[in-house]
């Protein structure tokens, strides 16, 4: 099972996702981008990986809230997040008052409901759709708010992340 997450470190973030290779080692991608991982645990705390041909020695020091991790000398302190709980959390986050947005969705599933029609007045931070990922559903709210100008996906249908729900004005 694929798994991503949100790692942030320096005020820069990546989306590293980790599955299983088909020959049973790990398949990681940063940002997209597949890497050559091979990853043994020496010790509680103290990994071997081997990344695109070059080893690493790293220990894991669980810190609150965070995690330092340290190769020789160096150490960055990383903020590690699942990455489909981060979408839902920013999709949900109360926006400023300005009103009109296109609603998109946070992650990839299916469209269970959509809570408002076309002509519609909707609030900021009203419930718009509700979206079931993972056997979850997940309701999507307006940050803005606005008049519905357009419903894209009806219910039944299947999103990606990022695609667009509905248009409010």
């Amino acid at each position: 099972m694929r798994k991503e997450f949100a790692i942030t470190t320096g005020g820069r973030e990546a989306i590293v996702a980790v599955g299983r290779h088909p020959d049973g080692g790990l398949a990681i991608e940063i940002d997209g981008v597949a890497r050559a991982v091979d990853a043994r645990e020496l010790r509680p705390g103290t990994w071997s990986l081997v990344v695109d041909g070059k080893s690493f020695v790293v220990d894991l020091d669980p810190r609150r809230g965070a995690v330092a991790a340290s190769v020789g000398m160096a150490e960055a302190v990383l903020t590690v997040e699942d990455a489909q709980t981060k979408r839902l959390k920013s999709a949900t986050h109360r926006g400023p008052a300005a009103r009109g947005e296109e609603v998109r969705a946070p992650i990839a599933g299916k469209v269970v409901k959509v809570l408002c029609a076309v002509g519609d007045e909707v609030a900021a931070g009203q419930p718009v759709a509700v979206l079931e990922a993972m056997k979850m559903e997940n309701e999507i709210v307006a940050e803005r708010g606005g008049t519905c100008t357009d419903i894209a996906k009806a219910p039944g249908q299947s999103v990606e992340t990022g695609e667009r729900l509905l248009t409010l004005a």
